[in-house]
């Protein structure tokens, strides 16, 4: 059975165990630190410090996406040479949701890779550089924070849709 060959199995636990992490660590994210950690302001900076820089949570998020990605892409060409074709394949209902699905997740992981993890670094950084400084931020300093928080917000809550739509989209493939 084709379910059954190792390299099946293998990419599949790494497409799911993968994404199911990428997913509750973009919601926990999302929905609560974030939101939490502007609540509070400045105070926030050196857990924030903390879990960007020394616990690397934007790169391990980073790297879980690219794995189940990854996975997911292969797993998808293998149904394609196992389907046929391309037209056979993407065809087929199955496919199609499953195809859809890879597209919305390939470009959440572009997402959050470059809209959430890297400005989640940069607002870290600034927080740091203010925080070294001993005084309250320049005006630069404000307005550069204020673009920040405000471009994690937005490219926040578009990952954690895309996500959802992506996992919406393969999660019920099979009755498409």
């Amino acid at each position: 059975m084709l379910a059954a060959e190792p390299l099946w199995i293998v990419l599949r636990f790494l497409h799911i165990v993968s994404g199911a992490l990428w997913v509750g660590s973009a919601f926990l994210f999302v929905a609560f630190i974030g939101p939490s950690a502007a609540e509070v302001g400045p105070s926030a900076g050196p857990l924030l410090s903390v879990v960007v820089k020394k616990r690397r949570a934007a790169k391990i998020i980073t790297w879980l996406g690219m794995t189940a990605v990854t996975a997911g892409w292969v797993l998808w060409f293998l149904n394609l040479r196992d389907h046929g074709g391309l037209g056979d394949w993407v065809g087929s209902s199955f496919g199609l949701a499953i195809t859809i699905g890879a597209v919305l997740a390939t470009t959440t992981f572009f997402v959050g890779a470059y809209g959430v993890g890297k400005n989640v670094e940069r607002l870290v950084d600034l927080a740091d550089a203010i925080a070294a400084a001993g005084g309250p931020p320049t005006p630069a300093q404000q307005t550069e924070m204020a673009r920040l928080q405000a471009a994690l917000e937005k490219y926040g809550k578009l990952d954690l849709v895309l996500l959802l739509l992506a996992i919406g989209a393969m999660s019920t493939a099979r009755y498409w």
